[in-house]
């Protein structure tokens, strides 16, 4: 093994003062000192200091501004859909295992949607209805109020 390292060594001795090997190594240096200074500083350049630092004019504008994105974020929350209500049941008193379900999902105000789907041994159906302020479209089975109740419990509006 030390021969092989001593080969390799002693070959890179006489490459190293090729013409060729010195360009590409003078290239290489330029190419990397013009990424630092065109490409890397101004995108990752200094960032303002966290909690004391001298920076006398900045802290207050960026204060103000997470202020008003985050009031933004909150308001706009309340129209996000975030409540759940989950529901299983036996449909049909021949077929176990609670394969019927009522899913409620609404936003702060009680705006969103009821899905339920009803199982039997012959097939599938699944029914939608629109929710506004927390009362469906259509007349609701007592597996879909009970979810619409469980997602409203969670948004924190009285029944």
């Amino acid at each position: 093994m030390n021969d092989a390292v001593h080969a390799y060594f002693g070959g890179l001795g006489s490459a190293a003062l090729s013409p060729t090997f010195a360009l590409s190594a003078f290239f290489t240096i330029v190419v990397a000192f013009v990424y630092h200074w065109a490409i890397a500083r101004p995108r990752f350049g200094r960032r303002p200091m966290m909690g004391g630092g001298s920076h006398s004019s900045g802290a207050a504008p960026d204060l103000q501004e997470l202020r008003s994105r985050v009031a933004a974020m909150e308001s706009a929350s309340a129209n996000a859909l975030q409540s759940v209500g989950f529901v299983r049941f036996n449909a049909f008193p021949d077929v176990g295992s609670e394969l019927s379900y009522a899913l409620a999902v609404v936003d702060r105000n009680g705006n969103g949607f009821v899905v339920s789907s009803i199982y039997s041994r012959e097939e599938v159906r699944t029914y939608a209805k629109s929710v506004t302020r927390f009362v469906a479209d259509k007349e609701m089975g007592a597996e879909e109020r009970a979810a619409l109740d469980l997602a409203k419990e969670r948004t924190g509006k009285p029944r």
